[in-house]
């Protein structure tokens, strides 16, 4: 099973969501960390991202890099769809 690291950043804004909503995140972050090849919804990302992926949640979304060679997920960034790519 990966290691998972948050990004100060994207702890910050999870810590920062109402509390059904965190708990709802935190279980879907757990559920990658257990799989991540087999997590559904998650696509590649392109241009400047390239080499991370996204993890839609409602209108969230999740930024992470999977480093296969150090067995690690960094989630980079968490927010809302508009203002989560700028």
């Amino acid at each position: 099973m990966p290691k998972l690291v948050v990004h100060s950043r994207a702890g910050r804004y999870i810590e920062k969501l109402d509390a059904r909503i965190k708990s709802q995140l935190i279980g879907k972050l757990g559920e990658l960390a257990k799989n991540p090849a087999a997590m559904p919804g998650v696509k590649p990302m392109a241009g400047e991202w390239a080499g991370f992926y996204r993890l839609r949640h409602g209108n969230l979304r999740i930024i992470y890099l999977h480093d296969r060679a150090n067995d690690t997920i960094v989630i980079a960034h968490v927010g809302p769809r508009g203002d989560v790519y700028k």
